[in-house]
């Protein structure tokens, strides 16, 4: 059984969930997260990246599908060489749940589910799944599942999902959309996310996918600065812009 990918995100996140709970080596957690899916080994993974249209994540697959693939990477993390550390495989695999779009909790509880069934929620889901996988789509395809996604939900791994799309955008990590991302930025600054408001604030400055608005952005970045929930980097980020202004 394979699992395809178009970047190496969900293998990553699940390799790395891997090695701090079973305190593995990195290469050791590799290997198991690459035999799961179906690999002969990391490399032989990520060659193979994009040669097929990507497989849907669980949340995306009926019941016998996902219970298929739950049975198939309890056996082959069964019989992997690693320490399970007293817990069956199986039990092991539903906790891990390597081909989900969201991970448990560590304390084994599934985290709460963003999506409640109505068509908005449902096309936001969508969205967040295919993206995940498709570093080369074009967000400008689910900016509106998106937008609605990040104003209607409550669930803050959904928001750090749509925040890293937005990462990506402005990086240059995926195909430049600069008016895309600056609206998702908009909505994902006004739900409070400190990261998003210092994107913001840039693309304010530089015009980038926007007219630019100097003032809105110097008040951003004050509000950075005097805020005490911002994680320190960026308040020191944003102070210094405001000491250069």
């Amino acid at each position: 059984m394979h699992i395809y990918f178009q970047t190496m995100s969900i293998p990553t996140r699940a390799a790395d969930r891997l090695k701090y709970r079973l305190s593995l080596r990195e290469s050791e957690a590799r290997q198991v997260t690459s035999e799961v899916f179906g690999y002969k080994d990391w490399t032989d993974l990520h060659s193979k990246l994009g040669t097929q249209a990507a497989s849907a994540l669980d949340e995306a697959c009926d019941g016998a599908t996902v219970t298929e693939r739950r049975v198939y990477q309890a056996s082959q993390l069964a019989a992997s060489s690693v320490d399970l550390q007293g817990e069956s495989a199986d039990d092991f695999v539903q906790w891990w749940r390597p081909s989900a779009a969201h991970a448990q909790a560590e304390g084994g509880d599934p985290q709460q589910a963003p999506f409640a069934g109505s068509k908005e929620d449902l096309s936001f889901q969508e969205a967040l799944s295919t993206l995940a996988h498709g570093a080369h789509d074009r967000v400008s395809h689910f900016e509106l599942a998106l937008i609605t996604g990040i104003h209607g939900t409550d669930n803050e791994s959904a928001l750090r999902l749509v925040e890293s799309i937005a990462d990506e955008l402005v990086s240059g990590n995926r195909n430049r959309e600069p008016e895309v991302a600056r609206n998702l930025l908009e909505a994902l600054a006004s739900r409070g996310l400190p990261r998003s408001i210092l994107n913001l604030a840039t693309s304010l400055t530089l015009g980038d996918g926007g007219p630019k608005d100097e003032r809105r952005a110097t008040d951003l970045l004050k509000q950075l600065a005097e805020s005490a929930s911002t994680p320190d980097d960026l308040k020191r980020i944003a102070e210094s812009r405001l000491g250069g202004a």
